[in-house]
């Protein structure tokens, strides 16, 4: 076979072919063997046989197949150095643009670096005390620690108040079975700690209901009822726990013992039983109940205090509360997850006990007293009655009580009726035993003397177109007769023939229309006019004890300034506190004569014979007067009694004040509350040994 050459113009050249490979790129020509050993070109191979030529142009192109892998790797290679070449050309503006895109991403990490200090220093210099308290408010607590409120005593330092220490223990069903629920579950989930379950089968079986219901002495059924056990649920399983936990009313509490006493308490508290709270307070104790209600007051939850405080609402408890109560103490104690207190930490602030408060109050005469005074009303069927003793020398009150009382350990007695400190609260029109300040303004001014003489006849006097008169026609009378028969028409002509505010000044002077150095809670002023000239029938009721009103404590007060000469000692109900100075009211003489005339009031044709001790002078004046209608006018069958009395009358000692409102049985003071007086007078003037200034009577054979 041979191979035909084409005319090339008489030049023979081999031609070959470059093969394109996938890539795209151009592959250099093979050269001949020899020119490639030799490393010259020519562009006039030798002659080869057609053979040989296709023998070796077959190895050649398949050396070019083998590497066409290696082509299209080298290939990728160039692109990549192509596109190097490329962005070499704007390397200056990527440089730049890299620069800013750095200036950036710093910039946004320094703003956020400062954010994070300023957000450390905030919570940890700034603010650190705020959340440093909130931390401290899931681990600890701060507990009041109550003070002891101080005693109430009487003179002789016997309790009148006492503070009690009590405890309350309750039961939380939830919280027991939650434990109980929990240590199963301990137990079930720790087989290879045996150890750990001993433990939880101990706790488990120091918790059984019988234990707990022998020492609250409460049933044991009643106490499974609540917490409702069941054995038969996955404890492992939170939802079905959760769901078969006690709930609704009662669930969390429980009362087991109500106000017990610490000992009592501690039977139960002591057990370490789940779910067991106790909590401890002091309640307050009156052993003398209905005889000092009135006058100590009571205790009311206050509205202040959200754990329950209680403090005085009335009386002697509310006027010496901030002495009484102290100051709370405060503790800081560690707790528990279940809000349980664990230990104290620390005292934030030391608690300090309340004062004793010490009355001059005997807590003898007090009784006594009460009990005449009830006595006294349920026999006359009257609304209240009220009285006092008080010390003539020192204005001391030895005695102050009011029947209808209450217990003052149960308020579910008190009423708004029975509450009232008569004596000190209620004012009223006094009657009759204002006729001895009107004989004092009668004496003071001159014009009177204790022998002076008044026509009375014919025992009455028009004023004003009103008709003033006396039980019967006196006659001619002296100042002493005046009191003794309690003369309407005596007292009217002096009022009369005094400037016309003598009597009220009088009156003023003695402490009426102002209320007493007591200073007790709510205590009455009173009212006292001064009538104007032309108020010709003003000023002759005011000389009789109507158009004007007083309190009890205001007329034992003003008796007491008689009986001690006219010095006016202030009334106190505080033994050892500083006495308010004393001052002279009226002259020792004619103070002295009118009690004197008083006198004559207890004696035969007085009109308070009932009032008269055995061995003392007694003196004092009765008072009856109609009661107000709240229509208009006076009620013609409603009456207060009044009596004031002093023994012995030589050299007073006591004086003692009785009122009883609207009696029934009898209607005059002299027949009412004199024989009040007389009991009680009696008795107080043996217990102070007072001496006898007048022999006593003998009993005929």
């Amino acid at each position: 076979m041979s191979d035909k050459k084409p005319n090339t113009g008489g030049k023979k050249t081999v031609k070959t072919t470059r093969k394109k490979p996938a890539s795209g790129k151009v592959t250099k020509p093979l050269r001949p063997a020899s020119a490639a050993k030799s490393g010259q070109t020519s562009s006039k191979p030798e002659k080869q046989s057609s053979g040989n030529r296709k023998a070796k142009l077959f190895d050649r192109l398949k050396k070019n197949e083998d590497k066409g892998a290696y082509t299209s790797v080298k290939n990728q290679k160039a692109k990549r150095a192509f596109l190097g070449k490329a962005s070499g050309a704007s390397s200056r503006g990527g440089f730049e643009h890299d620069k800013n895109r750095f200036r950036t991403i710093w910039g946004i990490a320094l703003v956020v670096l400062g954010l994070l200090i300023a957000r450390a220093y905030y919570l940890q210099v700034a603010n650190a005390q705020f959340y440093q308290d909130k931390g401290n408010e899931l681990i600890t607590s701060v507990r009041t620690q109550k003070s002891y409120r101080g005693m109430i005593t009487d003179r002789n330092d016997l309790p009148l108040a006492v503070s009690a220490p009590l405890a309350t223990v309750s039961f939380s069903p939830h919280d027991y079975s939650r434990e109980y629920y929990e240590l199963k579950r301990i137990i079930l989930t720790n087989p290879s700690s045996p150890q750990l379950q001993a433990r939880m089968q101990k706790r488990l079986d120091n918790m059984d209901l019988t234990t707990l219901a022998a020492a609250a002495n409460i049933s044991v059924d009643e106490l499974k009822k609540v917490t409702a056990i069941d054995d038969s649920i996955d404890v492992t399983d939170e939802v079905a726990v959760k769901a078969a936990l006690p709930s609704g009313a009662g669930s969390h509490y429980l009362p087991l013992l109500n106000k017990v006493t610490p000992e009592i308490a501690q039977s139960v508290s002591s057990l370490d039983f789940p779910g067991i709270y106790e909590k401890n307070f002091f309640q307050r104790y009156y052993p003398q109940p209905q005889p000092n209600s009135q006058l100590l007051g009571f205790m009311g939850q206050s509205a202040s205090d959200p754990e329950g405080g209680y403090e005085g609402r009335a009386g002697i408890e509310r006027q010496y509360e901030t002495e009484l109560a102290g100051d709370d103490g405060k503790v800081l104690v560690l707790k528990d997850a279940k809000q349980n207190s664990l230990k104290e930490i620390k005292q934030i602030e030391p608690e300090i006990p309340g004062k004793d408060v010490a009355l001059t109050i005997d807590s003898r005469l007090q009784y006594l007293l009460y009990k005449e005074l009830e006595k006294a009303g349920r026999l006359q069927k009257a609304r209240w009655s009220t009285g006092m003793i008080v010390d003539v020398q020192t204005g001391e009150v030895l005695a102050l009580s009011t029947w209808p009382s209450f217990n003052s350990n149960n308020l579910n007695e008190m009423t708004g009726e029975n509450q009232r400190n008569r004596a000190l609260l209620d004012v009223f029109e006094p009657g009759s035993v204002m006729k001895p300040f009107t004989v004092a303004a009668a004496l003071d001014s001159g014009k009177y003397t204790p022998t002076s003489l008044i026509d009375t006849n014919p025992g009455s006097i028009r004023v004003r177109g009103y008709t003033i008169r006396d039980h019967n026609n006196l006659g001619m009378i002296n100042l002493a007769t005046l009191l003794q028969k309690s003369s309407n028409v005596a007292s009217t002509k002096i009022a009369l023939s005094l400037p016309a505010d003598a009597i009220s000044n009088m009156q003023r002077q003695f402490g009426f229309g102002a209320k007493t150095p007591l200073k007790f809670p709510g205590e009455g002023s009173g009212l006292v006019v001064t009538p104007k000239e032309k108020e010709t029938a003003r000023r002759a009721t005011v000389s009789y004890g109507y158009g004007l009103q007083v309190t009890l404590a205001q007329v034992a007060q003003a008796y007491s300034a008689l009986a001690a000469g006219g010095v006016m000692h202030p009334l106190t109900l505080i033994k050892n506190d500083k006495p308010l100075p004393s001052k002279r009211i009226m002259a020792h003489e004619k103070a002295m004569s009118i009690v004197q005339m008083l006198e004559s009031v207890t004696e035969q044709g007085g009109t308070a014979k009932a009032a008269a001790i055995d061995g003392y002078r007694v003196a004092g004046k009765t008072g009856t007067s109609r009661r107000i209608n709240p229509d208009g006018g006076y009620y013609t069958d409603q009456y207060r009694n009044v009596f004031a009395g002093m023994a012995p009358a030589s050299n007073p000692r006591l004086v003692g004040v009785m009122l009883i409102e609207d009696p029934r049985g009898q209607i005059y003071a002299g027949l009412t509350v004199a024989p009040v007086f007389h009991n009680v007078m009696k008795e107080a003037l043996r217990l102070y040994n007072v001496p006898l200034d007048k022999p006593l009577k003998t009993e005929e054979p």
